[in-house]
Formats: structure tokens, sequence, C-alpha cells
């Protein structure tokens, strides 16, 4: 029988601050990139391309998640990221993995939410599969186990983290429809909406995947992102 761990010493209000203070501290570099990202779905989404437009927005999920999760590593070791260099992990030896591991993991998560349980399983137990990726040089499948080992114990949190800020976000969408309609300025808006919204949203993982490995392997944050360079 397994032993259930004593409580964290982090929570999800701390979690919910701590992406807010990082997302404020370096707004210009991550809006820079939801912002292009986002306007290349947005693109995708005007020209009404079917099936290919939901593609390219798993694709665009995954390219934003890889760029903050590396520049989130580089404030773990003190260092303050700027938008370029994030752009630049498009060009990373492992980018073709890591966009994989964003794609597959954004499209199961997506499809299950038809049996309205599984996504309340499936986001926390593969809540740091990039970052783990990232840091530690996995492989496809090592990267899901390593994710499912680290959340063990704390998925609640983590799912807790994760819907307190989709509600969060949620009231804010609803107002801007309320006030705004559905017409080309509402969907402007919207778009820049949730640009800002995802700078707060991106570097959850790898805040996550920091906090997971001080708690269970007791490194520090430095430590932990040394890998990433």
């Amino acid at each position: 029988m397994t032993a259930v761990p004593p409580p964290p010493s982090w929570t999800v209000t701390s979690v919910l601050e701590r992406s807010y203070l990082m997302a404020r501290d370096n707004f210009a570099a991550f809006v820079t990139i939801t912002l292009v990202f986002g306007a290349i779905s947005l693109v995708v989404d005007l020209l009404s391309l079917g099936v290919l437009s939901g593609i390219v927005h798993l694709v665009c999920g995954a390219a934003t998640s890889i760029c903050i999760t590396w520049g989130t590593f580089q404030l773990a070791k003190g260092r303050k990221p700027d938008w370029e260099s994030m752009f630049r992990q498009m060009q990373a030896p492992m980018v073709v993995q890591l966009m994989l591991v964003g794609v597959v993991q954004y499209l199961v998560i997506g499809l299950s939410a038809f049996l309205i349980i599984p996504p309340l399983i499936l986001l926390p137990l593969w809540a740091v599969t990039i970052p783990a990726m990232m840091a530690e040089r996995l492989d496809f499948g090592a990267a899901f186990s390593r994710s499912a080992d680290l959340t063990r114990f704390r998925r609640v949190a983590i799912l807790l983290t994760f819907l307190l800020w989709a509600v969060i976000f949620m009231v804010g969408a609803a107002v801007i429809l309320l006030v705004l309609g559905h017409g080309s300025l509402a969907r402007l808006v919207a778009w820049i909406y949730s640009a800002l919204a995802a700078t707060v949203v991106y570097p959850l993982p790898t805040i996550f995947y920091v906090l997971l490995r001080e708690e269970k392997e007791g490194m520090t944050p430095a430590q932990i992102a040394a890998p990433v360079e």
C-alpha cells in the first residue's frame, strides 16, 4: 500500500498568483508569442478551412506551449527571456518531438471532452509532459509516463488551478459577448483577450513541473532548469 504524502508546500492560490506575476513581469515577451500564434489561428478561422483549421489550432497551441515553456525555464534560472529567443525554439533540435507531444496531448484531451469526465482526468495527468520532455530529453512515451509519475497525489490541485483560470476567463469572454455581440469587432476583441489570457495559462505546466520536482526530488529551480539552454 502506497502512503499518501503530506500536503504540498504550494497551494492553488499561490500557483495562480505565481503565474499571474510571471505573465505580468514578462508581458511583452509572452504576449508577443501568444499574439503571433493566435493570429495564425485567427486567419485560418476566417478562411473557414474546416478540419485543416482544427489541425492548425493544435499546432499553434503546441508551438505556443513550447516557446513559453522554454521562457519559463529561463526565468527559473534567473534569466529574463525575450520573445525572439522564445520564438527561436521553433528551430530547436527537439522541436518535432515536442510538437508531436503537444498536438497528441491537446487532441486526445479535446476529443475526450465529448465524454465529459476524461478531460478532468487527462489534463492533470499529462500536465507536465512538454516541460518534462524539454528538461529531461525524454522520448514520446517517457514524457507522458514522467508526467503521470510527477503529478501523482497532486492532480486535484493541478486541475483546480486550471479550472479556476478557465472560470475567470470565461466570465471575461461572456462580458465581451454581452457587450459586443457576435460581430467582427467582437471577434477581434475576443482574439486579443485570448492572447492576454494565454500569457497566464501557458506557464502553468512548467511552474508545476518545477514545483513537483522541488517537492519530490529536493532540487532547486535552477538545477531543474539547467539542462534547458
